[in-house]
């Protein structure tokens, strides 16, 4: 077979190379460089991994734009311009529908040759704030515009570039076009633009008439375009699944622009969006083209195999007629449970690896999937029938991009999660498998949160000592929902364990903020970067050729500090020294003022980077004194505008000052860390060398170095999301580490003491990954991370299933200056209420404690207030207000047992806790308290908490109905109701009273009473003191318990919610009602179910008859000649269900 195969290997091989280089010779011309989708640039002849290094490879200029850049830049090289020549060009779009073409090469050709903005007249670009039922109206995942997302595609042949603009007018109407833009003037080619509509047969989630439509509005072109075959496709997801939408790929002649194929993942279903990450959709040498579709309905009536609706699952798609057909298929065995927790499948690219049959895509519960393109292995409840997965743990949610890398040696494909490390898995081509014993990691600290790092790589052909692997992703924060700076870095593409330089080395390197979903793009010598700062930001080689020296460990951290000023007790000079970027120094207001640190002694100082908060300095000065009298000022800054800066610096001191002479904001001066960089002038005691992890299991490591003649060492080690490292002592060169997390990733570095008891400098940071878990622990919902955090003895865990939180830890506490403890959390900005139940706590101490925390960081010593339920002191209310210091406790005393409910408010900075039996009557504990932290933007960490009090055993507890709110409004919800029609439908309704600035009602849904989504937007009539009634029909119940609740917007953006209103769909047969309209006489059939009694109610909700079925009669007749010619509801109950239907009287 594999000599019958080999052939066939070879011209795939052939294939592969002729595509790839065919798209790579003149440019970068679509998302990812390639149809497969590699992110590889492989005839980069310039840059390598010699001359990408700190004083060689750096920024060499920007070109500013009008706004956010989320499509990634796009090169032509040798354009005929007729009005500069032959140039090579740059081709960018911003989120405010312009596109501009600017010089690649020239940092003195500032202006664009040509830009054109493609908001028709009378129109502009969407904003976040027109997703009114997005996110139940906190819609964070665009933070302004919403015009060009999805990358454009260049045609070279015809010089012609396809992009997506979004639109919306005066009146509300939302238009999408796809333009044909010649690249040499940027005009309109023939036929151009396109308005883009679409339908397909179908009774989907908000079809008319049997007809689904394209909404324009609600459907978000996240995913690069694709251009094959002549067609241009185009992939549409949703704006955090608001609903109703679906999945769309809409195939548009290049030519004609003539809508030539229509796919729509869920016809008969929901959802099913396409977003990947904003990678485009892949093709391979037949026309094929790959991607995944994400949360929504699978199969039909019950049937996962079936073809017709198709979320949830990497799809093979070959073109038939105006459609495609479904070739190939794979959806994971544990769709149910992916659909519950909103854990998103394809999440990122579908990879093709050039010359295989291989294609791999991934999930958000941290599952990366390998399979054979042409048998993926469709649906199996009991086993994932695909060549490979690939674990990297819960919190890995895999935000993120492929890349690959073909070299002379060895085949990698790349991965850096969030929450998880950098990895190369080196791919077989005997077992066509990835060789994971050989996978190499990288030990430097990526991105957290729920945002993960995008990745490209540049190489001369397969030459190793020429291939770099590019990523970029945020230097700090959570990406997801907010805007963070950014950080791009370069690797040797053959060892991860090798940076070759980042852009933080330099401030003049910076950046600026991060942008999501957009790879870097790597051509003729050059690193083309998007950014959302408004501007193109591009690297190259510099003239001068100074090398970069200063990589020593921050010396100033935790030394003595002092200042000119505080702001507070809570901003002392210690915190900008910390190594906490919470944390921060604040100065009185007025100029000047300053801030220093002691390093201790005499070091030769190579640099110093400063980390801004809210308050920067406009004009201020670096100086240095040995005796903190005599001060010589080094560096003088005027005019800083940026928020980080990196200041190299050449000096010897012990005391250095920054001294602030002009703020640069309203506030005061405010630093969150200060950091000096340098070495003593005899260095005494070496590092310590050759790192290396053995004995590796699922909850221990065992970690070992080369000593370099030291007597002792201090180990410090975190997960990659920590906030803190977790420092042990060690004598011998080696130190065995237990407590540790299954499936996690973990960085390491060792600091060694010599003889005389001198200490040498921190080794560099190398990274490790413990097993994968064995026991079967359901994955977080969406947007959820846990962890252990402080000094734990036994790992814990943190699962969820059924909308049950299941919670296990051991530490010795929460409480006093103890924090030891599992936490399940996700990250929240402004007002916010949480509630849960405690539904059980095994009792292996009196104080263990399981509830809800809000915390100001996930570093020990934070501030938090917690509200738990213990097993023998009650409930208890903790906070610590200090960081660092004791926290305060108020508790009930014994007598309170689980299960039992607790609640914890936020508003500002304050919190307060409630205790509840029944989730009705709430008992406020304590008094509320000023814990000085959350008042501002910066996110807090808000989820359930597990502490055994005992650091030798595992606590377990379980907890249900956690639910998260925000804010209130002014009007009264007088009822809210759920009834089951007799078209197997479940009609809600819900009537209201004194609306007052009251936007909208959006209808949420759940299977479990606990992840609720958004099925539909109500808008409100605020109609004041009037009783208004409002109802909605969901046509697509789920069998079993359906779940609803109203989250009820204001204008002023606040929010809260109904209480839930359920129904059941028992899938018996319903009762029949006819006829229907009626005249004299109303006869109404059983149904699986007796009927009890029947109500009648006239339109204004007053009951006008009542039947009760005594008799328990097969058809129940009813006269009506007695009614009025009108509408009325006819409510018919069983033992087990309620049905309404409307029933026209005309005698």
């Amino acid at each position: 077979m594999k000599l019958l195969n080999y052939p066939f290997a070879c011209l795939l091989s052939f294939f592969y190379f002729i595509a790839i280089n065919s798209y790579a010779q003149n440019g970068v011309f679509t998302q990812h460089n390639d149809l497969n989708r590699t992110g590889w640039y492989s005839q980069e002849t310039i840059l390598n991994t010699q001359n990408i290094k700190a004083g060689s490879f750096g920024k060499i200029f920007t070109r500013t734009v009008d706004d956010q850049i989320y499509a990634q830049p796009l090169v032509m090289l040798h354009v005929s311009l007729s009005t500069a020549g032959n140039k090579n060009v740059v081709f960018i779009a911003t989120v405010n529908n312009t596109v501009y073409a600017f010089d690649a090469d020239s940092a003195n050709a500032t202006n664009p040759y040509w830009q054109v903005n493609l908001s028709p007249a009378g129109t502009r670009a969407p904003k976040n704030s027109d997703m009114t039922g997005a996110c139940g109206g906190s819609y964070r995942d665009f933070s302004g515009n919403i015009g060009i997302v999805g990358t454009p595609v260049i045609d070279a042949a015809t010089n012609t570039l396809y992009v997506v603009a979004r639109s919306v007018n005066t009146n509300n109407v939302f238009e999408q076009y796809l333009h044909a833009l010649d690249i040499t003037t940027g005009a309109e080619k023939p036929n151009s633009p396109q308005l883009i509509t679409a339908q397909i047969p179908g009774n989907g989630d908000g079809n008319i008439g049997g007809i689904v439509y394209f909404n324009p509005q609600k459907q978000n072109q996240r995913c690069g375009l694709l251009l094959v075959n002549g067609v241009v496709y185009i992939a549409y997801a949703s704006h955090c699944d608001w609903g109703p939408y679906h999945g769309w790929i809409l195939g548009y002649d290049k030519t004609t622009l003539i809508q030539t194929r229509v796919y729509n993942t869920t016809p008969n279903g929901y959802f099913g969006g396409i977003w990947m990450s904003g990678a485009a959709p892949a093709a391979d040498e037949s026309g094929n083209i790959y991607a995944s579709s994400g949360n929504g309905s699978v199969g039909n009536n019950g049937d996962f195999s079936n073809l017709k609706n198709r979320s949830e699952s990497a799809l093979k798609l070959t073109p038939s007629g105006t459609s495609f057909t479904v070739s190939s298929f794979f959806s994971p065995m544990n769709i149910a449970e992916l659909e519950t927790a909103d854990l998103d499948f394809g999440v990122t690219q579908m990879l093709l690896i050039p010359g295989t049959t291989r294609v791999m895509t991934a999930c958000k519960d941290g599952r990366i999937y390998l399979m054979n393109r042409d048998n993926m292995g469709g649906y199996n409840a009991n086993a994932n029938n695909v060549v490979q997965t690939i674990d990297l743990g819960i919190n890995a949610h895999l935000r993120s991009s492929f890349a690959y890398y073909k070299g002379t040696l060895k085949e990698f494909v790349y991965s850096w999660s969030e929450n998880a490390l950098l990895k190369a898995f080196p791919y077989n081509r005997v077992t066509e498998k990835f060789d994971l014993g050989n996978t190499i990691s990288s030990g430097v600290q990526g991105p957290v949160g729920n945002n993960g790092a995008l990745l490209s790589v540049s190489s001369d052909g397969a030459a190793d000592s020429t291939a770099v692997l590019w990523t970029s992703h945020a230097a700090n924060g959570d990406a997801n929902q907010s805007i963070r700076p950014g950080i791009l870095r370069a690797f040797d593409a053959t060892d991860v364990t090798k940076e070759l330089w980042n852009s933080s080395e330099y401030q003049t390197d910076n950046p600026g903020n991060y942008a999501k979903f957009n790879c870097p793009t790597i051509i003729n010598g050059k690193v083309y970067l998007a950014t959302f700062s408004n501007r193109l930001v591009v690297y190259g080689l510099l003239k001068t050729n100074a090398a970069d020296t200063c990589n020593t460990i921050n010396i100033a951290l935790n030394k003595i500090a002092g200042a000119s000023s505080i702001g507070d007790i809570q901003t002392p000079a210690s915190a900008a020294f910390d190594g906490n970027s919470i944390t921060r120094w604040s100065s009185a207001n007025g100029d000047p003022q300053f801030v220093y640190v002691d390093l201790g002694k005499r070091y030769d100082l190579c640099k110093i980077i400063l980390k801004w908060d809210a308050g920067l300095g406009k004009d201020f000065k670096i100086q240095l004194s040995d005796d903190a009298v005599n001060w010589t000022t080094y560096i003088s800054i005027t005019g800083n505008t940026s928020f980080e800066n990196n200041l190299p610096v050449k000096a010897s001191a012990r005391y250095v000052r920054l001294y602030g002479t002009a703020k640069g904001t309203a506030t005061a001066y405010s630093v969150s860390e200060f950091e000096v960089y340098g070495k003593e002038s005899i260095s005494h005691c070496a590092e310590p060398s050759v790192l290396s992890v053995t004995n590796i299991y699922e909850n221990a490591a065992t970690l070992n170095w080369n000593a370099n003649g030291a007597n002792s060492f201090t180990v410090q080690y975190k997960t990659v999301s920590a906030g803190n490292w977790t420092t042990v002592g060690a004598t011998t060169n080696s130190v065995t580490l237990n407590g540790l997390a299954c499936a996690t990733d973990y960085l390491f570095k060792v600091q060694p003491t010599c003889a005389d008891s001198s200490t040498g400098n921190y080794s560099a940071t190398t990274a490790f990954s413990t097993l994968s878990c064995n026991a079967n622990c359901g994955p977080l919902p969406t947007r959820w991370t846990t962890q252990d955090l402080g000094d734990v003895g036994i790992a814990g865990s943190a699962c969820y299933s059924n909308a049950v939180f299941t919670l296990k830890s051991s530490g010795d506490d929460i409480w006093n200056t103890a924090d030891a403890y599992r936490f399940a959390y996700t990250t929240n900005v402004g007002d916010i209420e949480i509630k849960t139940r405690v539904a059980s706590l095994n009792n292996t101490n009196d104080w263990n404690k399981c509830g809800l925390m809000i915390r100001e960081s996930l570093t020990p010593g934070s501030r938090h207030a917690f509200v738990a339920i213990t097993s023998g002191n009650g409930v208890a209310f903790q906070n610590r207000i200090v960081t660092d210091a004791e926290s305060f406790n108020i508790n009930t005393g014994p007598g309170i047992q689980v299960p039992y409910w607790i609640k914890l408010v936020k508003k500002g900075s304050v919190y307060t806790a409630y205790n509840s039996v029944d989730n009705i009557n709430w008992v406020q504990l304590g008094i509320p308290v000023n814990a000085a932290f959350g008042a501002d933007s910066i996110p807090v960490y808000a989820g359930l908490a597990l502490t055994s009090h005992d650091n030798n055993n595992l606590a377990t507890a379980t907890a249900d109905n956690y639910q998260l709110t925000s804010g209130t409004l002014p009007l009264q919800l007088l009822s809210f109701n759920a009834s089951l029609s007799l078209r197997q439908t479940i009609s809600l309704q819900w009537v209201t009273a004194f609306e007052k600035g009251v936007k909208d009602f959006i209808v949420q849904k759940s299977t479990d009473n606990n992840l609720y989504k958004d099925i539909a937007t109500v808008n409100a009539l605020n109609n004041g003191q009037f009783a208004e009634t409002y109802n909605y029909e969901d046509r697509f119940p789920v069998k079993g318990i359906n779940y609803y609740r109203l989250k009820i917007t204001g204008f002023d953006g606040a929010v809260t919610y109904s209480a839930v209103a359920s129904a059941t769909l028992t899938g018996t047969k319903a009762p029949f009602l006819s006829p229907n309209p009626t005249s004299g006489m109303l006869y109404i059939t059983q149904g699986s179910e007796t009927i009890k009694f029947i109500n009648m109610y006239d339109i204004g909700g007053r009951l006008v008859n009542r039947i009760t079925n005594a008799s328990a009669a097969n058809v129940i007749t009813i006269p009506v000649n007695n009614l009025a010619n009108s509408t009325y509801i006819v409510e018919m109950r069983t033992a087990t269900t309620v049905y309404k239907e409307k029933l026209v009287v005309h005698n």
